[in-house]
């Protein structure tokens, strides 16, 4: 996307991360440098001229709602700005007022529906604007932590949206699962699972938008030498010292004692890193093609 209108692709990106805390909810952008490649990446800044961060009140965990997802820029009100709408850990959505080439305003106000309650999804939103229902305005279309994709029809107009309460285009089918969590191989993995990104377009070019879909999945499959009987019986000792030692990580950090998180934090590694002895696991993802009938 031209996000400040020089005639460049830029690259928008959110920033996904607790491990350094200043990092959370910056927006990094990649400015095309005119040679069919980008400058380094470096903090989106506001109209004040200090970097954009989602505005947070009265937080009970200020980094969820600031974690961006995923950010987009669209000019949402139709006057001819780009806008910059992101999604965050919380479910919300928030925008940024463009100012135009590139600025927008330095805070952040959360997108509402009609009825004055800010858009949600369960978590992780997912922002992608389209002409849905083909009124001429945009319509938000959101992936979720949960797998499912939400559609929130614009009921305005193209310079004044208004968004309707969600509708479910998409909930992925719930699959049994045994006692430990742990669902061996990957024939169970028939549609799209959770942590669903979401694009929109006429694939198949009969006149109806379909959904593009990347997730995430995680196949497991026994240790060497373990059969699939063992493997469940070895994960029910494991999840109960799992669960233990989650309480004493806990208590650790509400000690405030350094040598007692620490300790914690050793174990809890060491029985993750045990884990390996009764399965492996496998994170990857696919992409999912739904056509619309």
């Amino acid at each position: 996307m031209d996000v400040n209108g020089d005639g460049q692709i830029d690259i928008l990106s959110g920033s996904y991360s607790r491990m350094d805390r200043s990092m959370a909810g910056l927006f990094q952008v990649l400015w095309g440098n005119g040679k069919g490649g980008f400058r380094a990446a470096k903090a989106l800044e506001g109209t004040d001229g200090k970097p954009l961060i989602i505005a947070v009140d009265n937080p009970k965990d200020p980094d969820l709602p600031r974690i961006c997802t995923r950010p987009t820029a669209v000019d949402l009100d139709g006057d001819g700005k780009l806008d910059i709408v992101s999604g965050n850990f919380e479910g919300t959505f928030v925008l940024f007022r463009g100012e135009g080439r590139g600025r927008f305003a330095p805070r952040s106000t959360r997108l509402v529906s009609k009825s004055g309650k800010p858009l949600k999804v369960d978590a992780h939103s997912d922002p992608f604007f389209i002409d849905w229902d083909g009124d001429g305005d945009l319509d938000l279309v959101s992936g979720s932590s949960g797998g499912s994709v939400y559609l929130f029809r614009n009921e305005g107009s193209k310079t004044k949206p208004s968004f309707a309460d969600s509708i479910t285009l998409f909930r992925p089918a719930k699959h049994p699962m045994s006692p430990d969590g742990i669902t061996l191989g990957s024939a169970h993995i028939t549609g799209p699972g959770h942590a669903v990104r979401v694009f929109v377009a006429d694939v198949d070019e009969d006149g109806k938008l379909d959904l593009l879909l990347g997730d995430s999945v995680t196949i497991y499959a026994p240790a060497k030498g373990l059969t699939e009987a063992a493997v469940h019986e070895r994960m029910k000792s494991w999840s109960k010292k799992q669960e233990a030692l989650g309480k004493e990580m806990a208590q650790a950090q509400r000690s405030k004692d350094n040598p007692r998180i620490r300790s914690a934090q050793k174990a809890y590694s060491a029985h993750w890193k045990a884990r390996e002895k009764i399965c492996s696991s496998d994170m990857t993802g696919f992409v999912w093609l739904l056509r619309q009938k």
